[in-house]
């Protein structure tokens, strides 16, 4: 991803390039492929497969649902990588 995803854009509020914290407020401390689809456009299959590949900083509970720390997916948003 990268500073020039719209996720890492600034909000209306004028927040410095980059800041997370108007768009990830709305999202749970846990978040799911779902969540992860709406804020990047990517597909949940495909979240699910960066998941996977380990690629996102994801942990899968029961063998089947992934949930990814919102700081650790901010930071990967920002270039942090895994």
């Amino acid at each position: 991803m990268g500073r020039n995803h719209p996720v890492c854009q600034s909000g209306s509020d004028g927040a410095a390039p980059g800041s997370s914290v108007e768009i990830f407020s709305a999202y749970p401390d846990l978040l799911t492929p779902a969540h992860i689809s709406e804020l990047t456009g990517f597909t949940v299959e495909y979240v699910r497969k960066l998941c996977r590949e380990h690629k996102i900083p994801a942990v899968q509970v029961g063998g089947r649902q992934w949930f990814v720390p919102k700081p650790r997916f901010v930071e990967y948003v920002m270039g942090g990588g895994a």
